[in-house]
């Protein structure tokens, strides 16, 4: 996700997406206009409000955001960034906490607590400014109140979720929630259509989110009785450090794949894709250009586990080695029709 890095606290990235610089144009110039704001206001003070008012949105989500992480942290989660973005803020965990529900509770609860303290200085500051205090100590009322709609992605729905999975487990306590969640956004979009086209947006977002969740959770479902190398493939072509790129280039037209280990006396050093030798001149060496942070398992790695090291490295294959040797492979691709064959022969039985 295309992102720019802010800051940096307890331990979490925090990183805005580029869409966050048009939403809150968009959003300064509804509250300039609406007549709910700072209408009654003159300028220069209406512009400023009204900008105020828009980056105060996107402090409140990442209050928001920083409650789910802290609280995650604390059940053992692993949160490697928060990102803000178009539609409000999102955890980036590669490590999932215990206690679901209660992690998910944290974002509303610190809304609601924020907005109490907006509407604490509403109460005791001069106007314009309560109007300012006002405006926002109601946002996160509304922030608060919508998340916890038991509906997936929203934190309601990730709390329904973890009270239903007691009793149905967490891969069918995942369906009902994201089948909530899809119904929930169709009847937004609908109701959007003909009154409000930013509900149409949001109502996509939702469904999306739902149908992703529900997506992971059935992969993982599939691979969880899997280990690497159950699915790796053995039969893996390496290069050697002192290969060409017009060698890997030949090599990468005859197999029609775009990433080799590169392995010197039996022992792992590198890894060279496309990327890596794109606009190089033929007879670099690959030693020079190949990535040499290799990101490795072992056969005896869970599936579920070498899943999220590709989804929170970004990477597209993982080299597997046993004892310091290279002995498999596992990418993207063989992730994919694994899920595929293992779709049909569940449906099959």
């Amino acid at each position: 996700m295309a992102s720019i890095k802010l800051f940096r606290i307890f331990d979490i990235d925090v990183k805005v997406h580029y869409s966050l610089f048009i939403i809150i144009a968009i959003f300064s110039y509804a509250f300039y206009v609406s007549p709910f704001a700072f209408s009654e206001l003159k300028n220069p003070e209406r512009s400023i409000f009204s900008i105020l008012a828009a980056v105060g949105i996107f402090f409140s989500v990442l209050v928001h955001e920083l409650s789910h992480s802290i609280t995650a942290k604390r059940y053992g989660g692993n949160v490697r960034e928060i990102i803000l973005f178009i539609f409000g803020g999102m955890a980036v965990m590669d490590k999932m906490p215990k206690k679901e529900g209660v992690v998910s509770f944290a974002g509303p609860l610190a809304s609601i607590l924020l907005g109490a303290v907006f509407f604490a200085f509403y109460v005791s500051v001069p106007y314009p400014l309560s109007k300012f205090f006002l405006l926002m100590s109601e946002i996160n009322f509304i922030l608060a109140i919508f998340n916890l709609i038991p509906a997936f992605p929203l934190d309601g729905g990730r709390i329904l979720r973890s009270i239903l999975a007691k009793k149905y487990g967490f891969y069918q306590a995942t369906r009902i929630a994201a089948e909530l969640g899809k119904f929930l956004a169709i009847f937004m979009a609908i109701y959007g259509l003909f009154f409000n086209l930013w509900l149409l947006l949001i109502a996509i977002f939702i469904y999306m989110g739902a149908n992703e969740e529900e997506k992971l959770v059935t992969i993982e479902s599939l691979l969880s009785r899997f280990k690497v190398g159950d699915l790796m493939t053995r039969e893996v072509v390496a290069v050697t450090p002192d290969m060409t790129v017009g060698d890997v280039l030949r090599l990468m037209f005859e197999r029609k794949h775009l990433g080799y280990p590169v392995v010197k006396n039996g022992e792992v050093i590198g890894i060279v894709t496309l990327h890596d030798i794109v606009g190089k001149d033929e007879n670099t060496k690959i030693e020079e250009v190949m990535t040499r942070n290799v990101i490795t398992v072992t056969p005896d790695t869970p599936m579920i586990e070498a899943l999220r090291i590709l989804a929170s490295s970004g990477v597209g294959r993982l080299v597997v080695v046993d004892n310091g040797k290279l002995v498999g492979i596992l990418t993207r691709t063989d992730i994919v029709k694994a899920v595929e064959i293992l779709e049909v022969y569940q449906f099959a039985k």
